[in-house]
């Protein structure tokens, strides 16, 4: 096999590789709910087409649709959470940082010379 020959078979081969990964790519794109132009670009290049890549980029987080589900989701979660009967309950969970018996055995705990040490 001539030098010619090799580098073609090694450029086919590349050439495959790269169509290979394109095709993981898009089912990535698709997993996060990439644009349909990113899509479409992926398909055909895996398809062994010709792209035209200018204006596939940049890609913003918020043109991805599983990305801006979760932003909503979030947002949804973080206001239930932050007003209303919820927020008081993890309040009453959490517990008061001061109460008459927490002074009262400071003031005590003072008296004596500070916190107690604990035995070794």
């Amino acid at each position: 096999m001539s030098n010619h020959e090799q580098e073609l078979t090694r450029l086919r081969a590349r050439i495959e590789n790269l169509e290979e990964v394109c095709a993981e790519a898009y089912q990535l794109a698709g997993a996060v709910g990439a644009p349909a132009r990113i899509l479409d670009m992926l398909w055909a290049a895996a398809d062994g087409k010709m792209v035209d890549v200018e204006g596939i980029l940049p890609v913003s987080a918020d043109e991805c649709e599983e990305i801006t589900t979760l932003r909503r989701q979030l947002e949804e979660v973080r206001r239930i959470v932050a007003i209303g009967p919820a927020a008081a309950e993890l309040g009453r969970v959490g517990g008061s940082r001061t109460s008459v018996a927490k002074r009262r055995a400071a003031r005590a705990n003072g008296r004596k010379g500070g916190r107690p040490r604990k035995a070794a």
